[in-house]
């Protein structure tokens, strides 16, 4: 393999670079790939990794590869043995399904999977149906309700540091958490007094500013996502949901301040 240098004596001169591309040497392509990726980490960082314990998901792939292996041998039907062939391919797909699924790589059209606000940019099969069987019986729904029941918890024990008066959990629609062109609060705080409140800002920001505006209620919303490597800003997604869902006109909001809080399945 000829040198770039190389390439460039030997070379016709008819040639061109930015049409035929240069001549590299691919001694060092594995290290170079890896750097140019951002390194390990940056390449775990659009993994699964983020969204599960690392530990955890290791010692299961291995211990369904050995699995594997002491089942291989026994007698299976054709069905059986294809099956547990495609295991492996599956748990590929999975791991990488935050760069193998990405927002601005488009193979065919957007489609939202059924009862979930995961986004499928392409026919990818494989990872559509473990989607599909992870999120089976409504896991999706009974994720955020949990998250929703967690923060009750916590803000019952908060009252009077808080100077919350009552928490009261709405009672929404289901469909809440996977309709995307509309929202409504999930939990309503009534203060025991009246609170300052401040223009909207995201939580890192260290210059509120408050003005004489009080209010004596406070919304709070939850919404769930699942990032990819093209879109895994949570932050700037929860921003962009709340000011979305304070302006239109088909979202339900109890009062005129609140929070948005995002969780990204995939990468918090």
């Amino acid at each position: 393999m000829l040198t770039g240098l190389e390439a460039s004596k030997t070379w016709p001169d008819w040639g061109s670079d930015i049409h035929d591309g240069k001549l590299w040497n691919l001694n060092n392509y594995r290290t170079d790939m890896i750097q140019a990726l951002g390194g390990v980490e940056g390449i775990l960082e659009h993994t699964l990794c983020k969204g599960f314990v690392i530990e955890v998901v290791f010692f299961d792939v291995l211990t369904f590869s050995s699995l594997q292996q002491s089942i291989r041998w026994k007698e299976l039907t054709n069905a059986q043995r294809s099956g547990l062939n495609q295991i492996p391919n599956r748990h590929f797909t999975s791991w990488w399904s935050p760069t193998i699924d990405r927002a601005n790589v488009y193979v065919d059209f957007q489609v939202q999977l059924n009862f979930t606000g995961i986004f499928m940019h392409g026919k990818i099969p494989t990872l559509k149906i473990s989607l599909i069987q992870i999120f089976r019986v409504h896991l999706w729904l009974k994720i955020r309700e949990s998250v929703v029941l967690d923060l009750c918890q916590v803000f019952d024990q908060e009252l009077d540091a808080l100077e919350v008066e009552t928490v009261q959990k709405e009672t929404i629609h289901r469909r809440k958490s996977y309709k995307m062109n509309s929202s409504c609060a999930d939990i309503l705080l009534f203060a025991a007094y009246k609170w300052n409140t401040s223009k909207p800002s995201l939580l890192a920001d260290s210059k509120d500013v408050i003005d004489n505006t009080t209010s004596e209620k406070y919304w709070i919303g939850v919404q769930l996502r699942r990032g990819d490597y093209d879109s895994h800003d949570v932050v700037c997604y929860a921003r962009a949901k709340f000011l979305t869902y304070t302006t239109d006109k088909m979202s339900v909001n109890p009062s005129a301040t609140g929070v948005m809080i995002g969780i990204d399945l995939a990468y918090n």
